[in-house]
């Protein structure tokens, strides 16, 4: 079991490590996105969550639709926060990078205006040095503050103490912790296996044991460290096998047991010969019967910069063990 989170941890390490060279002003999230996710599965390994890819004030859960235009702009904020799983053992790990190269039009060949549903500001976006360098520093701040956490890591640390760490940290800086994300305990098959891991101190006296695998993972914002759901949802869990009526429904709700039952979703990943159209209206009944769970996107709700570093830890009696360094 432990040889198999690791190996996840390293396959995953390793990806992200190219990812974050690979990001440039004027690429399509969509083709970051598919080299991270092609890169893990070349290994064997199966993908733990699609990868998401959180741009500025989008804090967490956008992965690319279908037909997505969204590009990448100087001075962006992206969060990439990607996972791999080996037999069921996953590993999860964030690493925030301000964008860097020259911006293109965001116009398709016809000079009609992409479709961005990543960019909430459709890539018009001009960004001073001096919006630039904060947004270092709220890089900074997230990425201190796991390293922090990282330091007092050990058998008995209470999930209170993580948190408290996490809020000085990164206030510390004159930024806030986004409270309404945590980190998560990991377990075979179950990405959010029921322990969140806060990053404020909330007064929880439960202790983290030896062999207690996490995901520790950091927000920091220049906004008000609290998140809105966006309408969109492009991430999707299977919940159980509720009766629907429509047979494409049916077909659809199938394929997702059979092939997406443990790990979350997109629907770059079901099998299924359905186009947009179809799987949109096949899609329906199986959010209203609750046989599958949409995670929203979520923002700042006062349209901070937000930044996020993570990484998959297994705790041990006088330290702990990061698979994905």
């Amino acid at each position: 079991m432990l040889e198999k989170y690791e190996e996840a941890g390293k396959i995953a390490a390793k990806v992200r490590k190219q990812a974050v060279k690979k990001i440039t002003a004027g690429m399509k999230a969509v083709d970051l996105i598919d080299f991270i996710e092609g890169e893990i599965l070349k290994t064997g390994a199966g993908l733990s969550f699609p990868c998401n890819i959180s741009i500025n004030e989008i804090a967490a859960h956008y992965t690319s639709p279908i037909n997505d235009d969204t590009i990448f702009c100087n001075g962006d904020i992206v969060k990439i926060d990607l996972g791999a799983e080996v037999d069921g053992y996953i590993s999860d790990t964030a690493e925030t990078v301000i964008v860097e190269g020259d911006n293109i039009d965001p116009v398709d060949e016809d000079g009609n205006p992409l479709q961005m549903p990543g960019r909430l500001d459709d890539g018009k976006q001009e960004v001073s040095q001096e919006e630039i360098e904060l947004r270092y520093e709220v890089r900074e701040a997230s990425k201190e503050a796991l390293e922090n956490v990282i330091s007092i890591l050990r058998d008995g640390v209470t999930l209170n103490d993580i948190g408290k760490v996490v809020q000085e940290t990164i206030t510390s800086k004159g930024y806030k912790p986004i409270i309404t994300l945590a980190g998560h305990s990991l377990e075979q098959n179950n990405l959010h296996a029921g322990m969140s891991i806060p990053n404020y101190p909330d007064g929880s006296t439960h202790e983290l044991k030896e062999g207690d695998h996490v995901a520790i993972e950091p927000f920091a914002s220049s906004g008000s460290g609290m998140t809105t759901d966006m309408p969109a949802y492009y991430i999707f869990s299977y919940m159980n096998n509720k009766p629907v009526r429509q047979p494409q429904s049916k077909m659809l709700l199938k394929s997702i047991s059979k092939h997406n039952r443990y790990f979350p979703f997109a629907q770059r990943h079901v099998k299924t010969s359905m186009d947009d159209h179809q799987f949109t209206r096949a899609l329906r009944p199986l959010l209203m019967s609750q046989s599958i769970y949409p995670h929203a996107v979520l923002k700042d709700n006062q349209g901070g910069m937000v930044a996020q570093t993570e990484h998959t830890i297994i705790i041990e009696k006088e330290g702990c063990n990061i698979t994905t360094l």
